[in-house]
């Protein structure tokens, strides 16, 4: 086994933490709520409306308290399996579907786009974008549609496409960004000429992604399968990856993502729970720590107060409180150095009340105690010579250094 392996399988190990210190998440399933589903594939928000897209049907959640739920039985939405929600204004709801095409739901009525009544290609729909024109991008199987609200527009591989298969849109002030699966990713420019950037072409870490999101300077953050969480710090590169190889990133599976208001990246992942990015360092929230119904995440949107709502596998649908934001502010300290001698202290930038555990590459924990108060770490002189993994448990919030020790 690679030291990259053992590494990757050390972080996995050392995450956990003792449940229920961190309670601030709330959930709601089919066992304490309305909720039609406990598979919640996709969440939008319309004022203070949220929308939970299911594997049996759509819920309208409104002011966290009153439910309405859509589906093949009691409305027009024939098929129940939800894949994509967008907000249009304050009236309407664009909703996709796994087998039903795309619907327009104003509150009142319905209406349907499918291959037989429409120039949408698809039945499965699985991403719904706006750009500042007001069209409608719609990701499916069989290429990218965009429809202006006359006429249909599409782009498969007659058109240049390297894949029909589109999984997720991200539109910008210039640019509108499509995520492919083995196809790359396309930049579509104001008058939809396309770029096609993938690994040949322009040296992209993974041609297949899954979730796209601007952050606050205009850069394209995507989610990869392979590759975990890439940034394009230029016009199609270059391109700077972080995953469990190259970084403290505690997994490569991951799903979706959002950006916080202090510039961090909440992203959801496949067996790792909630995972929060601030600068170099990595937080985890998962169902050993929290509340947290299940570690797979499949969405995540903000709501309001910098609420976070994520929606779960098995899990049903979470909402992480603004205290999740707090906790991180807290706990946003740094460990120097990161290359010590053996016998030196760790130093913190502020005083740290918490547990700590310390492993060797193997697994091995060779070290804990707690910290009282206070901006040093002792690290045993019969710790290394080589890398440890510093393990902090502060409030039930984890945070995971790599040292060298010589």
């Amino acid at each position: 086994m690679t030291n990259c392996r053992v590494y990757t399988a050390i972080l996995i190990f050392i995450v956990l933490a003792s449940k229920g210190q961190a309670q601030f998440v709330n959930s709601y399933t089919v066992n304490n709520s309305p909720l039609p589903f406990n598979t919640v594939r996709c969440l939008e928000f319309s004022n203070e409306t949220l929308w939970i897209g299911t594997d049996y049907g759509l819920a309208k959640f409104e002011d966290e308290t009153n439910w309405t739920i859509y589906n093949s039985s009691n409305s027009p939405l024939w098929n129940d399996n939800i894949r994509a929600l967008k907000n249009d204004g304050d009236s309407l709801l664009w909703v996709g579907t796994i087998q039903g095409g795309l619907f327009k739901f104003n509150g009142a009525e319905w209406e349907n786009y499918t291959p037989e009544n429409s120039g949408i290609g698809d039945f499965l729909v699985r991403g719904i974008e706006i750009d500042l024109n007001g069209h409608i991008w719609i990701a499916t199987t069989e290429g990218l549609y965009m429809y202006d609200r006359n006429t249909w527009n599409s782009w498969t591989s007659d058109d240049g496409l390297l894949s029909n298969n589109i999984s997720t849109i991200c539109t910008g002030p210039n640019t509108k960004y499509i995520g492919t699966i083995n196809g790359g990713v396309l930049y579509f420019d104001a008058s939809n000429n396309f770029v096609n950037h993938n690994i040949i072409s322009s040296g992209i870490p993974d041609n297949s992604t899954l979730d796209i999101e601007l952050d606050y300077e205009g850069r394209p953050w995507f989610i990869s399968p392979a590759a975990g969480l890439i940034v394009d710090q230029g016009n199609g590169g270059p391109w700077e990856s972080f995953n469990a190889t190259n970084s403290t990133m505690p997994a490569n599976s991951l799903l979706c993502l959002t950006h916080g208001a202090q510039g961090e990246i909440y992203i959801g992942s496949e067996t790792n729970g909630l995972i929060t990015k601030t600068e170099d360092e990595y937080l985890q929230l998962t169902s050993e720590n929290s509340n947290l119904t299940d570690n797979h995440i499949l969405c995540i949107i903000k709501g309001n107060n910098q609420d976070l709502w994520v929606g779960t596998f098995n899990g049903g649908v979470c909402k992480i409180s603004n205290t999740m934001s707090h906790l991180f502010e807290q706990d946003n300290f740094q460990i120097t150095p990161n290359i010590i001698k053996r016998g030196q202290h760790l130093n913190f930038s502020r005083n740290i009340k918490a547990q700590y555990e310390i492993y060797n590459l193997q697994g091995k924990r060779i070290q804990q105690g707690d910290l009282i108060d206070q901006n040093y770490l002792e690290i045993s002189a019969s710790a290394g010579p080589g890398v440890v993994f510093l393990k902090i448990n502060r409030n039930g919030i984890l945070k995971i250094e790599k040292v060298l020790i010589r």
